[in-house]
């Protein structure tokens, strides 16, 4: 989550000229309301027109000025001493300096333009008392924009602190995926050197196919799902050489489907955990079927025959894959399990 630097000057420059309209219209109102009860005809309707005009003038661009010093957050420098605008209190000094000077040079223009209509020491008393309401109304303001703009900003980082760890945590998952698959791997090897010896090297030749697609596919954070079922056909080529015909694994997904991206390696986690909690016999054979439901997702479903005694696991596989599947879609698996049949729904994703 990253924000425009353009949008952000521009949204802030806007905020600042909408706020000083607003404040020199609430200051401004009162005495445009009255200003025909003020000395009655003594001076002509332009002239008040005209010196209201510039009284409102006045008024917005002090609450410009004050708003730029208010809403800067960098550490600046007037002659050789060195400002932290983000301390209130520096700050708040700079805007005192700044009254005096403003304030003495706006009275006398405007003196110099139009002549009191009360007496002098009066009427400048309340031209300070105007100004003064105006310097207290833009820092109040610019306060409160202050405290949205740091939450805002926190937010900001939070949610790149939050994308940064989830994407480290994703990363660490996909590394678990290979050498998951392999340590089962190897121990398939190592249980066909002892029976057959021959289907033990049909098995490496296959696999070398097999782990160059895992190789691949662990770069990538999804991958299609054509793809994908390419690869599952060629692992199940790997897994005839243990178990022949004492497995059967059917493919039938709707070819509209096949556009769509899955986690790498997500159905080979799911064939690879039917095979290895299932009992696989020439009297029980598994079977393993991966199709699309009502619904077009995607399902891999087996028939429940648990073995007594399950092979070594790492118990990595399928937690796995249903964190990566949250990560990138927002929705777990759908894991479902009976008597005589467990089946996983996984979520099918558009292009990342």
């Amino acid at each position: 989550m990253t924000a425009n630097p353009k949008y952000i000057v521009s949204s802030r420059i806007n905020l600042v000229l909408l706020t000083s309209l607003a404040i020199t219209v609430l200051i401004s109102l009162p005495r445009l309301l009255l200003w025909q009860r003020l000395t009655p005809g003594r001076y002509s309707v332009e002239t008040n027109v005209t010196e209201l005009s510039l009284r409102a003038l006045y008024i917005f661009l002090t609450s410009i000025v004050y708003f730029i010093i208010h809403l800067q957050t960098h550490t600046g420098k007037i002659g050789f001493i060195t400002i932290n605008y983000n301390r209130f209190w520096q700050r708040t000094l700079i805007s005192i300096l700044t009254f005096f000077i403003l304030n003495t040079l706006l009275f006398r223009f405007h003196v110099f333009l139009f002549s009191p209509r009360t007496n002098a020491p009066l009427f400048k008393f309340l031209f300070n008392i105007n100004m003064v309401i105006t310097v207290i109304l833009t820092i109040l303001f610019a306060q409160v924009f202050r405290l949205l703009l740091y939450n805002y900003q926190m937010r900001l980082t939070n949610a790149s602190l939050l994308k940064a760890n989830a994407e480290t945590k994703y990363e660490v998952l996909k590394n678990q995926v290979n050498p998951h698959f392999l340590f089962n791997s190897l121990n398939t090897i190592n249980a066909l050197i002892t029976t057959n010896q021959q289907a033990a090297v049909d098995f490496v030749n296959n696999m070398s196919d097999v782990y160059r697609y895992a190789l691949k596919s662990h770069e990538l954070n999804s991958i299609p799902l054509q793809e994908e079922l390419q690869f599952i056909a060629a692992y199940t080529e790997v897994l005839k050489g243990r178990y022949g015909n004492k497995m059967q694994i059917e493919v039938q997904v709707i070819p509209a489907s096949k556009q769509y991206r899955i986690p790498p390696m997500a159905l080979q986690i799911l064939v690879e955990n039917a095979v290895k909690h299932n009992i696989a016999s020439h009297n029980k054979p598994l079977h393993i079927r991966i199709f699309n439901n009502e619904a077009a997702e995607l399902v891999v479903t087996n028939n429940r025959q648990q073995r007594h005694r399950p092979e070594p696991s790492t118990g990595v596989g399928l937690q796995n894959l249903n964190q990566r599947c949250q990560y990138l879609s927002n929705h777990s698996l759908i894991i479902q399990q009976t008597e005589s049949s467990f089946s996983v729904t996984i979520p099918l994703m558009n292009q990342i």
